[in-house]
């Protein structure tokens, strides 16, 4: 009655039309039951968005929702309505209940298939391999952070930012994500060169560099014949 439970937050989670703007609590349930949007996990949760964007790519992942309000405030006749579509659900628009109506939001069937990157295997294998570099330069970046330069904390997290989304361009398939590939590994080898990153072994440096060096050279070359191939596009 009182405390959440797993029960409670997979409602939370689910893209259910049952479970939409429920149980917003993090520990107390109560707070849900007094204001009314408490609710019970009733059916198999299907977890995810409403509508599904089907995308590895970080920044659209994070910033998507955003775009669709922009575009649904340019969109939306009268002062007041434009205001009340930053502040009301996303489902809502002028003569619609605050959150909208539940019939809109599409049915779940329960054979929903999660989203998944049609990338080789070995392809995966790779950008797993590169998150976990990652993770070690951003644990390493965030225990040292107090003895580090700002330049050196600025580069390090634009190189973590940029590895996250050129991981999700290779996921995606995006046509140019070969070119963004060999610009990050170059990237790596010069922060490295010029001391702001450095391996957390230090005696695997001169492995990372060969290993770095193979990346830029298969990237490169497969770069140089997207753009021979496809030079307008």
């Amino acid at each position: 009655l009182i405390l959440n439970t797993p029960s409670h937050h997979r409602v939370h989670h689910g893209r259910n039309r049952y479970c939409i703007d429920k149980n917003y609590a993090g520990t107390l349930i109560i707070w849900d039951r007094i204001f009314g949007t408490f609710e019970a996990e009733n059916e198999k949760v299907v977890y995810g968005l409403t509508h599904p964007i089907n995308t590895f790519e970080p920044f659209k992942v994070q910033f998507h929702h955003l775009v669709n309000i922009w575009t649904t405030f340019w969109a939306t006749p009268g002062f007041f309505n434009k205001f009340f579509v930053m502040f009301k659900g996303p489902g809502w628009s002028p003569g619609k209940p605050r959150l909208g109506l539940s019939e809109e939001i599409p049915e779940v069937k329960g054979n929903e298939v999660p989203f998944s990157s049609s990338a080789s295997q070995l392809l995966r294998i790779y950008a797993v391999v590169q998150f976990a570099l990652m993770l070690t330069f951003y644990e390493e970046t965030f225990a040292d952070k107090a003895a580090l330069s700002q330049v050196t904390l600025l580069l390090r997290v634009c190189f973590i930012i940029l590895t996250l989304t050129s991981i999700g361009f290779l996921l995606d398939q995006k046509p140019k994500a070969a070119v963004l590939e060999t610009f990050r590994c170059l990237l790596f080898l010069m922060l490295c060169r010029f001391g702001h990153l450095k391996p957390f072994i230090p005696s695997l440096s001169f492995t990372f560099e060969i290993f770095f060096s193979i990346c830029i050279a298969f990237w490169g070359v497969k770069s140089m014949k997207q753009l021979v191939s496809e030079p307008w596009k």
